[in-house]
């Protein structure tokens, strides 16, 4: 296959995962804290150890030193040299590799350029905003000119504002590079991926192109990022009957008795406390909140098994452990649930 293929396995960290990049895409690898999306990126540029094979563009990069293998990574501090100049930095990665210091400077002097930073050779880190070091991190590992770019969640801890430039400039910079960005943000999902993966508990359990896993997720941490409610049951009959025993009419679907969901945003899902008139046209779910979200104009009242998007006024009466239903139309389009990727 042309591109970067891994079967990787880090026994320490609990870490056992398969991926493949196609040449020139961008995978975004989502998952929660823990889920081992850095691990894993490590383990691919050669950091920390790891059983299993790696391929790059067909050639089995297994046991080849983290040097050799020309795959940049891009952690999540930047890492910059405090006592260089920011040219200097970017620098390093052509220096490394045997460009004169003219041909090395110049180099860098392109990358500022290209990232917005111009002019600012001379400072040090320290000396920069978090966004601008950001930025002249990323310079720096594509001076370096890898074959595959791994980015480890590269808007953490930046403001709205920087995180939403920098994005922009990623997206511009990884057009027809092979790279994979790791984060928990749904935008950066939807802003930067041809291709989406999903860890959790170190294992890729979902993998795919990024229009196909947002819109038909199967883990509810992926409907999450696809601002999706994911509710899942057993086809019978034209429904979907879920754990509890609740019967949703749907469309399409796998045939009965194969495990199933629909994807239902949390806008169209309707909350009615216990003793409240429910709306006859919905199918009703009982359930108990478990968090109130705040997010903006709107309040994401969260259940167990489902959430909704509410008024303010709707979720100031709404507690921690009050019963409620979750009512959602029928005629929702399901589709078939499968283990792994």
């Amino acid at each position: 296959m042309s591109g970067l293929v891994a079967d990787l396995a880090v026994e320490a960290r609990g870490v056992a995962a398969e991926l493949a990049v196609g040449a020139g895409r961008t995978l975004v690898l989502l998952g929660p804290n823990g889920s081992g999306k850095s691990t894993l990126l490590e383990a691919i540029a050669g950091i920390v150890p790891a059983a299993g094979a790696l391929t790059l563009d067909g050639a089995s990069l297994t046991g080849v030193g983290a040097r050799d293998r020309r795959i940049g990574l891009l952690s999540q501090d930047d890492a910059l040299f405090p006592t260089m100049s920011v040219r200097d930095n970017v620098a390093f990665g052509p220096r490394a590799r045997g460009a004169s210091r003219a041909d090395a400077k110049a180099a860098a002097e392109d990358w500022l350029a290209r990232v917005g930073l111009a002019g600012l050779g001379d400072r040090r880190p320290g000396e920069l905003s978090g966004g601008q070091a950001r930025r002249v991190a990323i310079a720096r590992a594509l001076a370096a000119e890898p074959r595959v770019l791994l980015l480890d969640e590269p808007f953490a801890g930046l403001d709205v504002a920087s995180a939403s430039a920098t994005r922009a400039l990623v997206a511009t910079l990884l057009a027809d590079r092979t790279a994979v960005v790791t984060t928990h943000d749904a935008l950066d999902a939807h802003a930067l991926a041809d291709d989406v993966a999903v860890m959790e508990a170190g294992r890729v359990v979902e993998h795919g192109p990024a229009a196909a896993v947002l819109a038909r997720p199967r883990t509810p941490f992926a409907a999450r990022m696809a601002a999706r409610v994911l509710v899942t049951g057993t086809m019978h009959g034209g429904a979907l009957v879920t754990g509890s025993g609740v019967r949703i009419p749907v469309t399409g679907g796998p045939g009965a008795g194969a495990a199933a969901g629909i994807a239902v945003h949390p806008a169209a899902i309707a909350v009615a406390r216990d003793g409240e008139p429910r709306d006859p046209a919905r199918v009703w779910m009982d359930d108990a909140v478990v968090a109130v979200e705040p997010r903006g104009d709107e309040v994401r009242v969260h259940g167990r098994d489902a959430a909704a998007d509410v008024d303010a006024a709707v979720a100031a009466v709404l507690g921690v452990g009050d019963v409620v239903g979750f009512g959602v139309e029928p005629g929702a389009p399901a589709y078939a649930l499968t283990s792994g990727r």
